[in-house]
């Protein structure tokens, strides 16, 4: 898949092997990649639509919609309309399963030794 991004005129970071970068008409499009799931990040809602026709050209793809979740990392916009283009990450399920198999579900929580929001 990589190869093939490259080929499509994605550029490799050089911070991480697994993010690719192509500018389209003036517009930054961002591909995350791992083993043969990929998230694509971009500016606007309608420009999906473009990257995706070019991607579809060379990958099998399958469109599930916007991102829920993936590596147990669950992902929730913080507004529907979409206007603050903010996300909220959380891996609260996967912190609740690690609790369970080492018995500590039903431990007690401490406060955090930081400001919140910070």
């Amino acid at each position: 898949m990589k190869g093939q991004l490259k080929d499509l005129g994605f550029k490799k970071s050089d911070i991480d092997y697994r993010v690719f970068t192509k500018i389209i008409n003036g517009k930054l499009f961002v591909i995350t990649v791992y083993v043969d799931d990929f998230l694509l990040f971009f500016g606007r809602i309608d420009d999906v639509t473009t990257i995706k026709g070019e991607l579809s050209k060379c990958f099998k793809m399958k469109d599930v919609g916007e991102t829920k979740w993936i590596l147990q990392i669950k992902i929730e916009r913080m507004d529907m309309n979409r206007d603050m283009r903010k996300l909220t990450i959380s891996q609260g399920q996967y912190i609740e399963t690690i609790l369970e198999q080492h018995g500590m579900a039903d431990c007690k929580s401490a406060k955090t030794p930081i400001a919140a929001n910070l």
